[in-house]
């Protein structure tokens, strides 16, 4: 690395651990730009990373920067609903006309927190039924894993109450059997299933047709919610989300990620108009007026048909070239995509569940994305883990990416013969 970043890392190290950790895994930024991102020592890489899937439109975006601009003129600060609010919620009533009422919080936190206290509220239960690929984000309930028969859980991180693990049942993604099974024991007292619909823990993997309808139908016929989780899918699969995308229907779906635009973090919860649900009391504070104006411009953009349109051509190009070089250099270089969102890894078989994931070779992907890295290419660290497009990736910015990618099994290639 160069001299400036070494020195930023060598500081946080030392004062901030956490912004080290990652500084190394990733980058310590200066600046950015359309789908590129710049060190300390102005060295530009080509970013697949997309802030976690945060950046759908890309980096200075002069939409979101023009909504900065106007957040900064109004003199608002948190505390106060906005005007601006009820603008945005007419946006997302337009996008997602199946969802109403919404409830927008500072965070994907408070959004999780609502949602979860409602289903319990409302069907006076409070078992949550979970699969083993849901991202697991900022709600301390998920961070669990399965230790015992029927989903039985336990912390999976130290300082989380074995009493709250207790009260989630982890189901095998994919497995419809267990699904039903688990139900069959707590589906009396399951307050919600929670649906991540791309799995994004093990990846990307495209849920099958027979498993949500499963899933839709055991849920309802247990009595529970369905609490789909959007934080990563929403806005970004299509303008109505997986929802739209997957065709699954919810009773209530928690956004985030790509709503604010990259710009802030914002979350928000819809509950399914056919069930004239109301939110409840306890609504979190309101967000600052710069997430609600950042996040009215992204939706502004999405209106338009075209961006993800682009962002497919721009996906199926990827995947289709990353094939192309695992045949070309003899690798088991599996590449999985649904949308804009992918996820590489290097494993003999596909990786669709949870044992699958499980035989991915971390090794040899920790020395392909450091040598990607090397040539100009930010990649994931940990595999398979949802890399993302944007929108300001073009069709050369692709070919650079696969570029940097031939590189990099060049580099394996030639040490692997030494």
């Amino acid at each position: 690395m160069g001299q400036r970043v070494d020195e930023l890392l060598a500081q946080a190290r030392r004062a901030a651990p956490l912004a080290g950790r990652r500084g190394e895994d990733s980058l310590l930024l200066a600046k950015a730009q359309g789908c590129r991102v710049y060190d300390a020592d102005n060295v530009a890489y080509l970013d697949l990373l997309g802030g976690g899937g945060t950046n759908l439109l890309g980096y200075g975006n002069q939409y979101l920067l023009d909504a900065v601009r106007r957040a900064s003129t109004l003199g608002l600060n948190a505390g106060f609903h906005a005007a601006a609010e009820l603008e945005l919620v007419e946006l997302l009533e337009e996008l997602l006309p199946a969802f109403l009422p919404w409830a927008i919080t500072p965070s994907e936190g408070e959004a999780w927190e609502l949602a979860l206290r409602w289903c319990r509220r409302d069907t006076g239960r409070r078992q949550l039924v979970v699969f083993d690929g849901n991202r697991r984000g900022a709600v301390e309930a998920f961070h669990v894993t399965a230790s015992g028969p029927l989903g039985v859980s336990q912390p999976l991180v130290a300082g989380i109450p074995a009493e709250v693990a207790r009260l989630v049942r982890v189901v095998p993604w994919g497995d419809i059997e267990a699904f039903t099974n688990v139900l069959a024991e707590v589906g009396g007292d399951t307050a919600a299933v929670v649906l991540d619909p791309i799995a994004a823990q093990f990846g990307v993997i495209r849920p099958s047709a027979e498993f949500l309808k499963a899933v839709s139908e055991g849920t309802r016929k247990a009595g529970a919610r369905l609490v789909l989780d959007e934080t990563l899918t929403g806005f970004r699969l299509a303008r109505g989300g997986a929802g739209e995308s997957l065709g699954i229907t919810a009773d209530v779906a928690v956004f985030g990620g790509v709503l604010g635009g990259g710009i802030s973090r914002v979350g928000a919860v819809a509950w399914a108009r056919s069930a004239g649900t109301t939110p409840g009391d306890e609504l979190p504070g309101p967000p600052p007026p710069i997430s609600i104006l950042a996040a009215s411009a992204t939706l502004s953009v999405l209106r338009n048909e075209t961006v993800h349109q682009r962002l497919e051509e721009r996906g199926a190009q990827l995947q289709a070239g990353v094939e192309a070089l695992a045949e070309r250099y003899s690798r088991p270089l599996r590449c999985t995509r649904v949308g804009s969102i992918f996820a590489c890894a290097f494993s003999r078989q596909p990786v669709v569940d949870g044992n699958s994931f499980a035989r991915v070779d971390q090794e040899t992907w920790g020395r392909f994305a450091r040598a990607c890295r090397e040539a100009g290419v930010l990649l994931q660290g940990r595999s398979p883990a949802a890399s993302f497009l944007s929108h300001a990736h073009g069709d050369k910015d692709v070919e650079q990416a696969l570029a940097g990618f031939e590189s990099a099994l060049k580099k394996l290639q030639k040490e692997d013969q030494h």
